[in-house]
């Protein structure tokens, strides 16, 4: 069990509009409106010590059909007090979920199998597909469950006791499990602006580490795929070492016995 709480950040009780969920917003607007559109997550271990802490402006764009056959997207913030509850028992593993206006948004933090670095490694949405946000949808009342490509690199690679400190615009895709069954063609968006994260915290002032900025990441795999490549890569070469090595042999043998003839 864990205890966890929403917060508002700055004196503001409604966020500011956004020019566009697709753009980049300028620095100077991002600096001067930072605290009035950002909310704080703060998910509490069994002992009261904060293991997650994330403070972004998100937002959750859903394309779906309607009964026009058309495709539409509904837009929907994260709010400032979902119910968060989650999973902070596991050495190597964390869970934060957000319940809010019908929807479940659910983030896996992980080690990396090194132990020296945290990610998120798997992002789910699940609502209705009668929500009162979608308007005459083709396909009512089926239970929707979106997921992060399985395919996809670590999420915010990090090293652990490190925030991840972000003011570039992150996307996130998700899209039906394809052995899930789902049929509503659902495909949602989430958007990450100004984002402030930091997972396997264990601080008792839970304050956050030292910054780490995105610019300083770049493409980030499990370790164990290079570790799988290299090993095969080095069975191949041992293998045609091996296989040119019996051809001489067996070469050499029959030149010395055609010579002595």
């Amino acid at each position: 069990v864990t205890s966890a709480q929403g917060l508002k950040v700055g004196v503001f009780t409604t966020k500011s509009p956004r020019v566009s969920k697709y753009t980049t917003k300028s620095p100077s607007a991002s600096s001067q409106n930072h605290d009035a559109i950002t909310s704080l997550y703060r998910l509490n271990a069994t002992n009261g010590i904060t293991c997650i802490l994330m403070q972004v402006d998100g937002l959750i764009s859903v394309r779906y059909r309607n009964k026009l056959n058309e495709d539409v997207e509904a837009d929907l913030y994260m709010p400032d007090h979902p119910v968060l509850s989650g999973q902070c028992d596991e050495s190597n593993l964390e869970i934060m979920t957000m319940e809010f206006k019908g929807f479940t948004v659910s983030m896996t933090f992980k080690k990396s199998s090194g132990g020296e670095g945290w990610y998120i490694n798997l992002f789910e949405l699940s609502y209705s597909s009668s929500n009162p946000l979608f308007e005459h949808p083709d396909r009512p009342n089926l239970d929707v469950k979106l997921t992060s490509p399985a395919h996809t690199p670590m999420y915010f690679p990090t090293p652990v006791g490190k925030s991840y400190v972000c003011d570039k615009e992150q996307t996130v895709i998700l899209y039906a499990p394809h052995d899930s069954g789902d049929q509503s063609g659902h495909i949602a968006r989430i958007y990450l602006r100004d984002l402030h994260m930091q997972s396997f915290m264990f601080k008792e002032s839970g304050k956050w580490g030292p910054s780490f900025h995105c610019s300083a990441t770049g493409s980030y795999r499990d370790e164990t795929a290079p570790l799988t490549v290299g090993t095969a890569l080095a069975i191949a070469v041992l293998l045609t070492i091996s296989g040119y090595s019996g051809w001489r042999y067996f070469k050499v043998k029959k030149v010395q016995y055609g010579s002595m003839e």
